[in-house]
């Protein structure tokens, strides 16, 4: 990669255009089991069919029930003895041998277990055995088939350019202009470098990278833009600007990694994080969900929250009419709220205010116990958290998710400071969708921040919730979610 050198000072005007994407190549890796079980099952449905229509030889009746168990039984047991972690990995590396090898293993011992299993059953004869292991032969032919399909379209995608991993370096003194020119060196195809950030001007040094920004930059890119890792080159005895720096960046969604200061790249497998697969890097901040969590939690909130909408429609418009006709103005009110990453977007809430058109100035004054605001409908629908269902549809559009941190409305202020004013650490609740309900909300941290403390809490409840995910954990602040809204008094 050959580019201009950057000059000390330079501010990039604009950058790299591509949007984040998945890692086709480990993504492939998972979608397997999946493309396994489905195609046998399809195989399987087929040659039901044809037996029925005559177009296979027809089993002996007292076999052919054992056969189909039989079979339906190695259709489910093939995803999780063919699956392999590493598919993509040697894939995109050209790897062919060792993947014929390590999928060779596996059905060996696919296909032992299958005969054994058939074996041990019902007693059945030599046509029914000498059909089994036909069947065995073709879902060999099928899996391998498909594998092989997969890893020459993963190779292609590599020669397109569309599985480099996209890395920013933070750091832009002799060991970055190492690392960029070592990785630029031994990772051609695998790596595109987006920049070099550095906040301290007369530190930059002439790096074969543009462009060449501040840490701001850094982080208005990869809230908007595709970014798979942040790499940060700092000498020894520059921990306090590592934590602050890593700190700093945490408010992304993308992991960041510390070089090494031998920056030979044949380093041991005892780091905690390989960029392109291959580089041994120190891992100092993660993504808070991994690919398939973000999509498990997506799916959820998808199925759950259209049920539930649906269920609740009735609910919907009746307290649609009651606002309507109790006092004058919109039934929905709309309010600006912090998002994931740092974006903002319109949370929907049923109207419990007196309707003002533009309220005065750009301060937020949060809603206080008695405010004389309220309408009567209102106090009703904000202790019974009646106002909240229509963000639902915030869920269906993809704004939220059903629980999350709860998102705070821009320019909330709390004893007249900004949440970022107050703690280093607020932004990072914003590094997942924000929520209907949260593990905060469930622990008692449920209304307005009015004090420092108060808002400090919260954070804290919300990272906890963050570091901590899981599918089961969204269940639990679910049930209990219910609970605490009957019985808790701090909403108004």
């Amino acid at each position: 990669m050959n580019s201009p050198t950057a000059q000390p000072g330079h501010t990039p005007a604009t950058f790299s255009t591509r949007l984040p994407g998945r890692d086709t190549a480990t993504l492939s890796s998972d979608l397997l089991p999946l493309c396994d079980f489905l195609g046998l099952l399809l195989l399987l449905s087929l040659a039901m069919l044809a037996q029925s229509l005559g177009g296979l030889p027809a089993l002996p009746p007292d076999h052919a029930p054992a056969f189909f168990q039989a079979a339906f039984g190695a259709t489910v047991l093939a995803p999780f003895i063919l699956y392999d972690k590493r598919f993509g990995e040697l894939a995109s590396q050209n790897r062919d041998f060792s993947l014929a090898l390590r999928f060779g293993a596996r059905f060996v011992v696919f296909g032992l277990l299958v005969l054994v299993f058939w074996d041990v059953g019902p007693p059945h004869d030599g046509l029914a055995t000498q059909t089994f292991v036909s069947a065995l032969s073709i879902a060999l032919l099928l899996t391998a088939g498909w594998r092989l399909a997969l890893s020459r379209y993963i190779r292609h995608m590599r020669r397109c350019g569309h599985m480099a991993q996209h890395v920013a370096v933070v750091g832009a003194g002799p060991m970055g202009d190492r690392l960029v020119r070592a990785l630029q060196r031994n990772h051609p195809d695998t790596i595109r470098f987006v920049g070099v950030f550095d906040d301290r001007l007369d530190h930059r040094s002439a790096v074969a990278v543009e462009p060449l920004g501040n840490l701001d930059e850094l982080i208005a890119l990869g809230r908007t833009q595709r970014l798979d890792w942040i790499l940060l080159t700092l000498p020894v005895g520059a921990e306090p600007r590592l934590s602050a720096i890593t700190q700093r960046l945490s408010i992304l969604q993308v992991p960041i990694a510390l070089c090494p200061q031998d920056l030979d790249l044949d380093l041991p497998l005892g780091s905690t994080a390989l960029v392109a697969d291959q580089v041994a890097m120190s891992l100092l901040a993660d993504r808070p969900l991994r690919r398939w969590d973000v999509l498990i939690k997506g799916s959820v909130d998808y199925v759950v929250g259209g049920i539930v909408t649906l269920l609740l429609l009735p609910l919907l418009l009746l307290i649609a009419v009651v606002v309507k006709i109790t006092s004058p103005g919109p039934v929905i009110f709309r309010q600006r709220r912090h998002a994931v990453n740092g974006q903002e977007f319109d949370i929907f809430k049923f109207r419990t205010m007196q309707w003002v058109a533009k309220p005065p100035g750009n301060t937020l004054e949060q809603t206080a116990r008695h405010d004389s605001r309220i309408t009567s409908v209102g106090r009703f629908l904000r202790a019974s958290s009646l106002d909240e269902l229509p963000q639902l549809f915030n869920v269906l559009r993809g704004d939220m998710s059903l629980v999350g941190p709860r998102p705070h409305a821009v320019n909330m202020r709390t004893e007249d400071q900004l949440g970022c004013e107050i703690t280093d650490t607020y932004a990072h609740r914003n590094r997942v969708k924000p929520g209907i309900t949260g593990w905060a909300q469930i622990n008692g941290a449920r209304g307005a921040t009015d004090t420092i403390s108060q808002l400090k809490r919260r954070v804290e409840l919300d990272l906890h919730y963050i570091e901590n995910w899981s599918l089961l954990l969204d269940l639990k602040i679910l049930i209990r979610t219910f609970k605490e809204v009957v019985g808790s008094h701090n909403a108004y």
